[in-house]
């Protein structure tokens, strides 16, 4: 296991969130000493979390959101012409 400072991990959280993505666990530590590990989340882990906030929704301290759709976020139909765009541009910023 790959270990590396707060510090470090804080500067570049991305790079550590890949290595994590494929599989590999790395130790965080802080004055040298190992304080929190990161790793791909366990099937248990998943299922416990998903448990949990459907507990919390039954009690009424949370409520869930409906899944996403793909007709929620559609894609435009088609791209504008550089030309428009610019036209439309240059009329939003006036004489800036």
């Amino acid at each position: 296991m790959k270990t590396s400072g707060v510090r470090d991990v804080k500067n570049r959280l991305s790079a550590y969130l890949r290595m994590v993505e494929r599989g590999e666990r790395v130790g965080v530590t802080h004055r040298g000493r190992i304080v929190a590990e990161l790793g791909p989340p366990t099937h248990t882990t998943e299922n416990e979390a998903q448990a949990e906030l459907r507990r919390r929704a039954r009690g009424g301290s949370v409520r869930l959101g409906a899944p996403n759709r793909p007709d929620v976020y559609p894609r435009p139909s088609r791209r504008l012409p550089t030309r428009i765009v610019q036209d439309l541009l240059d009329d939003t910023r006036g004489d800036r």
